[in-house]
């Protein structure tokens, strides 16, 4: 079973690799959407920053309610203001998560969707991986972009890799 520890450790790891790859924007790159139905980059990146929040204070709340705080700052986030607003949601979810402390991660609860599981998946489902597969498309979106240069060191590690000789 992960620990609380890992579960943060494991947010904070992908904070971190989308606040470096964010630095790999493209000229041009924050209007590129890969079709009219899509978010564009700029879009996307105002998601990320609210996107593991959400779901961390339904479980601790059991509703929605501070969606209508949460999505406005997001929409407001720039490319600039972007490495912070990761920053805020990362201190956001750790300090939800510290909420849970005293409770057993078996202790039953529901996915979003309504499928039931424990405090454990919902948290792995919810919020770790949220931070995963948005970066991935964060990840793809830059490199469709023209960031062609990304590859897997930035992806999953968030290093560059050594220069070629």
């Amino acid at each position: 079973m992960i620990t609380t520890e890992q579960l943060l450790e494991g947010c904070a790891h992908e904070t971190r690799i989308i606040q470096l790859l964010a630095t790999k924007m493209p000229a041009g790159g924050l209007d590129y959407r890969p079709t009219p139905g899509q978010r564009s980059m700029l879009e996307l990146m105002q998601y990320m920053t609210y996107m593991a929040a959400l779901p961390a204070a339904r479980e601790i709340d059991g509703d929605w309610g501070r969606r209508e705080q949460l999505v406005p700052a997001g929409e407001a986030v720039t490319a600039a203001s972007f490495h912070q607003a990761m920053d805020a949601q990362l201190d956001f979810v750790r300090a939800e998560v510290a909420k849970t402390d005293g409770r057993d991660f078996a202790d039953g609860t529901t996915l979003p969707w309504g499928t039931p599981c424990t405090l454990g998946e919902f948290l792995v489902h919810c919020i770790l991986k949220t931070y995963a597969v948005y970066k991935m498309q964060f990840f793809l979106y830059l490199k469709s972009a023209g960031a062609t240069e990304l590859g897997s060191m930035q992806c999953w590690a968030g290093i560059d890799p050594p220069p070629q000789p």
